[in-house]
């Protein structure tokens, strides 16, 4: 299988923060990130230190990364960077639907919310990998960091449920979230060579 070339990634990104009206953030480096950082730990929401180094994180329109757009990592593949983009673009898409306030609200205020907007967001995951692959990830696996964010087991449970039925419209060739239509489109049309060649 293909790997996407730097390039590709670069030039998807530029295109996703378009549509979404998005810009990206180093979050290695920002103030902002480090106080929220702070403020997670306190909540008991997510490890400081595991949520800058680790986790991609969108507030508003903003998109911060914690790493090179472009630039493979061990923990940061190329594909890995274009499936957190989606996956954050549609965190945007849930904040414009739902409101600033009443997303707020149901992320921050709320395991079983937190969770509902995260498997959402995961399914972007799923439907890009199986664009690529034909396979699907398992929803235990996708929905494991949900551990990290102080979501209680049964709220995982639900979350997973969630997921593995999703997983049964995607591998019929279902595409459901704005972030992985706005994404495969862009993809099938500057990046068809990663896809795999039965989807």
């Amino acid at each position: 299988m293909k790997d996407p070339t730097p390039e590709q990634v670069e030039k998807y990104w530029r295109y996703m923060l378009a549509v979404f009206k998005a810009s990206v953030v180093d979050k290695r480096n920002s103030f902002e990130m480090k106080a929220l950082a702070m403020l997670l730990g306190k909540a008991g929401i997510l490890d400081p230190e595991k949520f800058l180094a680790h986790y991609a994180t969108t507030i508003g329109r903003r998109i911060y990364v914690p790493f090179d757009i472009g630039v493979p990592t061990a923990e940061w593949s190329l594909w890995g960077q274009i499936m957190v983009c989606a996956h954050e673009c549609q965190h945007i898409h849930q904040l414009d639907w739902l409101g600033p306030l009443r997303f707020a609200w149901k992320y921050l205020g709320s395991s079983s919310g937190r969770a509902h907007l995260e498997a959402e967001a995961y399914r972007c995951q799923l439907e890009l990998q199986f664009w690529r692959t034909g396979e699907l990830i398992p929803a235990e696996k996708l929905v494991a960091p949900l551990k990290a964010y102080n979501v209680s087991e049964a709220d995982i449970q639900v979350a997973a449920t969630t997921v593995r039925l999703a997983s049964e419209a995607v591998k019929r060739g279902a595409i459901t979230n704005h972030a992985s239509h706005a994404a495969i489109e862009y993809l099938d049309a500057y990046a068809h060579d990663l896809r795999h060649p039965t989807n």
